[in-house]
């Protein structure tokens, strides 16, 4: 039997009116899943005048990337000494930006510290950025956090160093082997899913070569790591080759199904830092991948670790909690008695 014309177009419009309906109604359930992942991850935190300034896309060097956002918090007594955090983002040294670690300045500054969050140089084909120089801007940025805090009135005589993933691990190189240049002196570091060797074991031969190659901005043969070159190559680029019994205190993270960053960087970490000695407080995430949004309890142990090493380290004043004001009871007038 043949469709007249009519009856033809009625059947598709019914058809593809149906198909929109079904990619509306999937689209709004991947969005209400990703908000509620984002939500139990702790990466949504409101932040408004009444919390404090920004002073948003401040320069600390000639480079295009290199700004910081500066977080002032209402909380803060600028007569006091007060905490400073710096967040670094991840995207494998790559990708990503300093509005990523938004949220995190967000919610420590709530908290009574004053948070900062840095842009750097990216890893591209267009330049010769290295891991180096990325370490380098981070004293760069710190430098000038110093000079802007004193130009606002602010007093902040210690720094913790914080990032994810690619921001990880260069907070915790940074700490473990290039503190001695930091302008403020850096009492400890906390570091979610952050990589802490480029050796091979932690990622096979392919990918390592390719992670030492970060560092040498030239192709490194994966069948040649084992020679002397490449594993000082490796170890400089490892936060693991610089612990020692006068490495800061670390707050760490990892998700015990992350596929990227594997659970050996987080327990190599552990046994290093026991070995030697150093305050540190793990804080795992057992149904977590590398996003840390599985386990909404575990973001607050970490969050709450991190500010206990803020109390310990660094003399952090939690705000005072506002209480909401009474109102006085309206008085009733008393009735008249009749005449």
């Amino acid at each position: 039997m043949k469709l007249s014309g009519k009856k033809t177009r009625r059947i598709l419009i019914v058809f593809l009116t149906t198909l929109c309906l079904v990619l509306l109604f999937c689209a709004g359930c991947a969005r209400n899943a990703l908000q509620k992942n984002l939500e139990q991850g702790g990466y949504i935190v409101s932040w408004s005048q009444d919390d404090g300034r920004v002073l948003a896309g401040q320069s600390y060097g000639k480079e295009a990337l290199n700004k910081y956002d500066l977080y002032l918090p209402k909380c803060v007594d600028p007569k006091t000494d007060a905490p400073l955090l710096l967040l670094i983002h991840g995207g494998s040294w790559m990708e990503g930006s300093r509005g990523d670690m938004a949220y995190a300045c967000k919610y420590y500054g709530k908290q009574g510290c004053i948070t900062a969050t840095m842009d750097y140089s990216l890893i591209s084909d267009k330049n010769t950025v290295t891991v180096k120089t990325m370490l380098d801007e981070i004293t760069a940025c710190i430098a000038a956090l110093k000079k802007q805090l004193e130009t606002e009135g602010y007093r902040a005589p210690k720094l913790a160093l914080g990032g994810t993933s690619a921001g990880g691990h260069l907070a915790l190189l940074y700490a473990y082997s290039r503190a001695s240049e930091s302008a403020i002196p850096v009492a400890f570091v906390f570091d979610k899913v952050g990589p802490v060797s480029f050796h091979k074991e932690f990622w096979g031969d392919r990918i390592s070569a390719m992670l030492i190659g970060y560092g040498a901005r030239t192709p490194v043969d994966p069948k040649k790591l084992d020679t002397p070159e490449l594993k000082a190559a490796a170890d400089v680029l490892s936060p693991l080759h610089f612990i020692n019994e006068k490495t800061v205190p670390t707050v760490f993270a990892y998700g015990g199904r992350d596929t990227l960053v594997r659970t050996i960087h987080r327990d190599e970490l552990a046994k290093a830092l026991e070995q030697h000695h150093v305050p540190n407080i793990r804080v795992d995430f057992p149904k977590s991948n590398h996003m840390l949004w599985d386990d909404p309890d575990c973001t607050e142990t970490f969050r709450k670790a991190v500010l206990q090493y803020c109390d310990k380290y660094m003399n952090r004043k939690p705000p005072v909690e506002k209480k909401e004001e009474s109102k006085p009871a309206e008085k009733k007038e008393e009735a008249k008695p009749a005449e």
